[in-house]
């Protein structure tokens, strides 16, 4: 019989009892099968210690999803990887709007509009036919932090006074997307109020991580080929999803990466995102 820890001490600095099933619901969203998911869990329990912090599980658990299946373990690791594209939230606006881009919107970033009283810096506006969403990117640094009530209250009161200023008629919707989760009172207080969300626990039955995944839309910092500094290099080109270097040979090479690393950072994405490297990247098959 396993022995499972009692408490495990979160990254908030809460103690939360620990879960062996939650720990499983959160490998769910991996490509694992469900049996899969059972087997890495247990492993996961018996190799812990008796009181565990949240790094402790997450470490544990992505060493073992690696030796199962590496794609699993990069799903499993996509919210540290969106953390990672810190610790300035613009880089994350900027992966929101090339999600909204893989949707086919049009998008915009940091675009000013006049509310009824005052005027709103937007981070994205996403355009589509007639639809035109403005989003509130809310990144976090600090692995631990939800969105509560009051970063709810206060996206709502922008969205209101917006709706009343001259561009107010063309608005379709207003989304709050952030790195994190959201506390249960903002959860309920946005299904009250048409406010979208998008984050590790919203939308309900599909959050934002499961769509990340369904698309195939990793960020650069998903990547394991490439130094980091590499990495910080691109993204203030402002390349932040892994499957857009396919498009940049010349700036890796440039960057210091030799032929044959390039070689192995394209099959990287090309494993990922399962998309065609011919004539992209050299060394690609």
């Amino acid at each position: 019989m396993s022995r499972q820890p009692t408490v495990v001490l979160k990254n908030s600095g809460e103690f939360q009892p620990f879960s062996k099933e939650k720990l499983e619901r959160s490998l769910a969203h991996t490509c694992l099968s469900p049996h899969a998911c059972a087997a890495v869990a247990e492993e996961v329990v018996l190799g812990i210690s008796a009181n565990p912090t949240s790094n402790e599980i997450f470490e544990k658990t992505a060493s073992a999803l690696k030796r199962k299946s590496k794609l699993a373990a990069t799903q499993y690791s996509l919210k540290r990887s969106l953390f990672d594209l810190g610790p300035e939230g613009h880089n994350f606006e900027t992966f929101v709007a090339r999600y909204f881009e893989r949707l086919n919107y049009q998008t915009f970033e940091c675009v000013t509009v006049q509310g009824r009283y005052v005027t709103h810096e937007i981070d994205v506006v996403a355009t589509l036919l007639k639809e035109r969403l403005f989003v509130e990117c809310k990144f976090h640094n600090r692995l631990g932090i939800k969105n509560d009530i009051k970063v709810a209250l206060y996206v709502k009161a922008r969205w209101d006074d917006v709706k009343e200023g001259p561009e107010g008629k063309t608005l379709s919707g207003f989304y709050l997307a952030s790195n994190t989760a959201f506390s249960g009172d903002a959860l309920m207080y946005a299904k009250g109020t048409g406010l979208k969300l998008l984050g590790v626990n919203a939308p309900e039955g599909q959050s934002f991580l499961s769509q990340l995944i369904n698309l195939k839309l990793y960020p650069i910092t998903s990547l394991t080929k490439i130094d980091k500094t590499i990495k910080r290099e691109a993204i203030a080109k402002k390349i932040v999803l892994a499957k857009d270097l396919l498009d940049h040979k010349e700036l890796l090479l440039s960057l210091g990466c030799s032929e044959q690393e390039v070689s192995e950072i394209c099959e990287e994405i090309c494993f990922l995102t399962k998309e065609s490297c011919e004539n992209k990247i050299l060394g690609c098959n």
